[in-house]
């Protein structure tokens, strides 16, 4: 590699400093570019996701009343544990009082001085 004079060195360093500038402007453009890009991609896929929300939400219903039309199927929404200990007691609540009427007879008996 030949030696360069100072002048030409200086000339080179400025042209090499201008061209990074150039490209970091550049990319910079294209980061900005980019970074639009993906939130109107994020837009888009939350107003997606709402309407298709809706939409399971509009089918789930018409299923929901095509079991009860077709096979008269009432389906109920269990909300708390109230719910779970009245359908769980409500099931078999005759049939488990027989069954402890049967299995603790002679302590009810003594109890009631039989």
């Amino acid at each position: 590699m030949e030696e360069m004079d100072m002048p030409h060195r200086l000339d080179n360093h400025e042209e090499r400093i201008s061209a990074l500038e150039q490209n970091y402007g550049t990319l910079s453009l294209k980061i900005n570019d980019l970074e639009r890009g993906q939130l109107d991609m994020k837009n888009t896929l939350l107003t997606e996701f709402s309407s298709t929300k809706s939409m399971l939400n509009d089918q789930n219903a018409m299923n929901q009343r095509l079991l009860e039309h077709m096979y008269g199927i009432q389906t109920t929404k269990i909300t708390s544990k109230k719910d779970i200990i009245l359908g769980l007691v409500g099931g078999g609540g005759i049939v488990g009082v027989l069954i402890g009427i049967v299995a603790f007879w002679e302590q009810i008996s003594n109890v009631f001085g039989g």
